[in-house]
């Protein structure tokens, strides 16, 4: 763990590129207000967050120590360091949109399958809803659910396989394998596996948490009666999101490293 939050640090402390991200992403936020282009805006954001991790996993494979790390990541320009790997992005992207669109359906799929579809007439009973169904669907969901659980767990050491490929092709394919790669699956069943996911877990839960009851009790009001505080707000809330972000990268490398 201690690699990790090293690396987190080092790559915010080249702040000229933190700063950049930051400003592009605060930049794109803002114009995810506008209905036309709003849609545009959230995945080209992603883009760039997804293009920035590969790079910085990309530097990272190639330095052997975390000096040589930081002299890297300062000798390339900001182009490269945002914009080199969109095509292996845009292949993480891609399946991420594909993947989330499959737990959707799947759980659809149940549903339909076993007449159950009444429950999400009224989301806020869905306890009550559930109690009503068939047995069959209590066990498909069960299972379901199960699946997803651990899905959410051996998803991060895939997410950092992805991040390690540099083409749209590798990319997409690691990512999208891993709702069926079992063998990846039984790898991730180990210590230092379980330890990473978990305090990666429960800093990422922690964090947006704060940030959420934070918005909600405090800034959402505050924004209310001076709107024109937006434009100091959210790139402080964009530069936490990039921190937790980066986090993530390197959580997701060293948890996909600790399956070899």
């Amino acid at each position: 763990m201690k690699e990790i939050f090293k690396y987190t640090f080092l790559s915010v402390a080249e702040w000229k590129k933190f700063l950049t991200v930051v400003l592009t992403v605060s930049i794109l936020t803002l114009f995810e207000a506008f209905p036309i282009i709003d849609t545009a805006a959230f995945l080209f954001e992603k883009l760039i967050y997804l293009s920035v991790g590969v790079f910085l996993i990309y530097i990272l494979k190639r330095s052997s120590t975390p000096e040589i790390y930081y002299e890297n990541l300062q000798k390339n320009p900001v182009s490269t360091f945002m914009f080199h790997f969109i095509p292996s992005a845009s292949g993480i992207l891609l399946a991420l949109i594909l993947i989330g669109v499959f737990w959707f359906m799947f759980g659809l799929l149940i549903l339909e399958f076993t007449n159950s579809l009444f429950i999400l007439a009224n989301p806020h009973n869905l306890i009550v809803s559930l109690s009503k169904t068939a047995f069959v669907t209590k066990i498909l969901l069960g299972f379901y659910l199960v699946y997803l659980l651990f899905y959410s767990y051996v998803f991060l050491g895939k997410f950092g396989e992805a991040l390690s490929k540099e083409s749209f092709k590798e990319a997409f394919v690691s990512m999208i394998a891993s709702l069926i790669d079992f063998k990846y699956w039984i790898k991730t069943v180990n210590f230092k596996y379980f330890i990473i996911y978990l305090v990666w877990n429960i800093i990422v839960i922690t964090v947006y948490s704060v940030i959420s009851f934070a918005y909600l009790v405090d800034v959402f009001p505050t924004l209310q009666t001076n709107p024109n505080l937006s434009l100091l707000i959210i790139p402080v809330f964009v530069a936490i999101t990039t921190i937790i972000t980066y986090f993530t990268y390197f959580s997701a490398y060293f948890a996909d490293k600790a399956t070899d």
